[in-house]
């Protein structure tokens, strides 16, 4: 895993619950609608034609997953109701190349507080006044925002070749990386323990990795891989080996 294009391990597991509710075509639907307006659960329901008691289940997982909130508001025609409400905006990227396999999460903000939605009696002569308004507010900001909009979507799709451009030029580094560890190392496992250690400490401000979180992440008890990374170190002499005043083993690449 690396972190500049994957996750920390608490994140991880959110990306992937996340990503495991996005693979059903209801559930993505379920954003597509919130992202246009906040809506109950049974005009969810009507909308997709789709029982109220799953579309409550599946509100029930965004609401955990903290992408949505539900709250109450006054109808005029009937009981309050819970509305369900996007608060949070947030893409998800993912990688897949040559010494890379990463999801990472990026949150862009919290959403924008709604505003009030507690139903107000107006007279015919105020409803038709305040539209008239809404409707010269439309027409003055509509072009604004209008263009606005296509000037960031530009320079989103300016960021994204830059992505691309830099992405291609890391996998091409790891692949020359890779092409010299084999030449020089045969066993695959040894080959995954440098690999470690170098993508992990690449994301590091001090460039290195304790030999208790790489155990972790490879799943090796730490005294067999100490002893292992110590004869590598003296095979390879790129890999720098550390201890620090707690008696914690420290590595760097």
């Amino acid at each position: 895993m690396i972190e500049v294009f994957g996750s920390t391990r608490e994140e991880e597991i959110d990306v992937f619950e996340l990503l495991k509710f996005l693979s059903n075509t209801s559930r993505r639907r379920i954003l597509e609608l919130l992202a246009e307006e906040d809506l109950y659960s049974y005009q969810i329901s009507q909308l997709l034609d789709i029982s109220p008691r799953i579309i409550a289940r599946y509100l029930a997982e965004l609401k955990k997953m903290g992408i949505i909130t539900m709250k109450p508001r006054e109808s005029d025609i009937g009981p309050e109701r819970n509305y369900a409400s996007l608060n949070k905006a947030f893409s998800v990227v993912i990688d897949i190349g040559q010494s890379t396999f990463g999801v990472r999460y990026i949150h862009t903000g919290d959403l924008l507080e709604k505003e009030s939605q507690t139903i107000i009696t107006h007279t015919e002569k105020e409803m038709e006044s305040t539209r008239s308004k809404m409707i010269i507010e439309l027409k003055s900001e509509s072009t604004k925002i209008r263009d606005f909009i296509k000037k960031k979507t530009q320079e989103i799709i300016s960021l994204d070749e830059k992505r691309k451009d830099h992405v291609k030029e890391i996998k091409d580094a790891f692949y020359n990386f890779n092409k010299i560890l084999e030449r020089i190392l045969h066993d695959y496992r040894d080959r995954e323990i440098i690999r470690s250690i170098f993508k992990i400490a690449i994301n590091r401000q001090d460039n290195r990795v304790s030999l208790t979180e790489l155990a972790a992440r490879l799943g090796i008890r730490k005294g067999g891989l100490g002893n292992r990374i110590e004869y590598l170190a003296n095979l390879l002499e790129c890999v720098k080996i550390e201890i620090d005043r707690s008696g914690e083993i420290w590595y760097s690449i």
